[in-house]
């Protein structure tokens, strides 16, 4: 995976954790700029998590020539098993400890609904978010792949056309079946298509082309926006756009990103720390509210604890299953494959 992407990755997660860390432990009422601009941009995390998501299975899939079946399995066999294991995780807390992980609630039925990404009204009644409530964005993600992968079976001169009008499909058409599928009305999906854009431009080498003061003056311009901008509330327009500047900028300075191992791993770890710092930091604020500990130590710990439980993820679940199903599919002769 390309660095600027990793470390962009890892940015993006940790602007999230530290935003929700606001919110669960002070709900968003400390008045100092740090705490004030993590609650008003910390979320646009969310944003550039899906630009560089369209960038990526875009390259992924063109580089490749990825088979739809190869496509499919690849993405659930990065997406789900972590996903499933911190939602039986949290499901643990709320059933043993009702009331832990905040704005979220456990029923059986609910559970399932969310463990196979199927949009639904939590239990607690803050609306269409699954029991571990970040998994939000994964139903937009999951969404995305199963356009992609329709439009995989396009022949390829017509699959970015596919790709297009099945997005603009799954926001216009889709909510007016009623119910939870108005869940997908919401503009962020076009964001998606923001990184697919930049991933034709990058395949052209025109990201490459560009200079160091042109990759500054579109960082600057970006930032410029998001504070204009103000609140972040995931407009495509208003904080997708920025976000894509700051993913061509990284793009364009590619080779001055080199030899960051560090950063490297907490990229590469990025969708754990996105999925288990909830429960951490509401096990945290517990900890603290029992034991009087004071607020920096409490972050930091959790800060810690995140990683920790962000590479083991990686390590031990993410990486070893991705790793068996690509083989497996590889293995596997893909009928569409054989007319292309």
């Amino acid at each position: 995976m390309l660095n600027s992407i990793q470390i962009l990755r890892a940015l993006a997660a940790w602007i999230v954790v530290l935003h929700h860390y606001m919110q669960i432990t002070y709900n968003f009422t400390l008045t100092d700029p740090l705490s004030v601009g993590l609650h008003r941009y910390g979320a646009i995390g969310v944003d550039l998590f899906f630009v560089i998501s369209g960038f990526v299975i875009y390259l992924s899939a063109t580089r490749q020539s990825v088979t739809p079946l190869e496509f499919a399995t690849h993405r659930i066999a990065r997406i789900v098993p972590a996903y499933w294991l911190f939602s039986a995780f949290t499901a643990a807390l709320l059933i043993y400890w009702p009331g832990m992980v905040a704005l979220t609630s456990f029923e059986p039925g609910f559970l399932l609904k969310s463990l196979f990404f199927i949009p639904a009204l939590n239990p607690s009644g803050i609306g269409y978010f699954p029991l571990m409530t970040v998994g939000w964005t994964l139903n937009y993600e999951m969404a995305f792949y199963a356009v992609f992968f329709g439009s995989l079976w396009l022949p390829r001169p017509w699959r970015i056309a596919g790709l297009f009008l099945g997005i603009l499909a799954l926001r216009k058409f889709l909510p007016e079946l009623g119910g939870a599928f108005e869940f997908y009305k919401h503009k962020i999906v076009y964001e998606f298509l923001f990184g697919v854009l930049i991933g034709m431009l990058y395949q052209r080498g025109l990201i490459n082309a560009i200079k160091p003061w042109l990759a500054a003056g579109l960082l600057a311009t970006a930032l410029l926006i998001i504070a204009k901008v103000g609140q972040v509330t995931h407009n495509p327009f208003k904080s997708g756009i920025p976000c894509a500047l700051i993913v061509i900028a990284a793009l364009s300075q590619e080779r001055r990103m080199q030899n960051m191992t560090r950063l490297n791993a907490l990229g590469n770890w990025s969708y754990s720390t996105y999925l288990c710092h909830i429960p951490i930091l509401c096990l945290m604020l517990a900890v603290q509210t029992h034991t009087g500990l004071p607020p920096m130590v409490t972050l930091i710990s959790s800060v810690v604890l995140i990683a920790l439980v962000s590479a083991a993820s990686f390590n031990l679940v993410e990486r070893p299953i991705a790793k068996y199903m690509k083989k497996r599919a590889s293995t596997r002769v893909d009928p569409v494959a054989l007319n292309q």
